[in-house]
């Protein structure tokens, strides 16, 4: 497992819908602003938006610096990041 830092920039609800008779959205969402550093040694920063099971352990620490431990799994060539159930963000120092 991994543990993803940043600023914890955004709370928010996906758009819910239904498509082939099927419904979809209606998770919860968070937005961290990450630094990723290059090969190169410069470092450019990412938006990275996961789901989370419990928004409301985020709720607290909007605007400020968290980490949070992660999964990860290729999905293709793009690399898909998720919150193991039961995680918990904590307030970076």
């Amino acid at each position: 497992m991994l543990t993803l830092s940043g600023q914890l920039i955004n709370i928010f609800e996906s758009p819910k819908g239904v498509k082939d008779e099927k419904e979809y959205g209606g998770q919860d969402k968070i937005q961290i602003l990450g630094e990723v550093v290059l090969q190169n040694g410069e470092s450019r920063n990412d938006l990275i938006t996961l789901t989370t099971h419990d928004k409301q352990l985020f709720e607290g620490l909007k605007g400020k610096s968290i980490r949070v431990p992660v999964s990860v799994f290729a999905n293709g060539k793009s690399i898909t990041y998720f919150i193991p159930k039961g995680s918990k963000p904590t307030a970076a120092h």
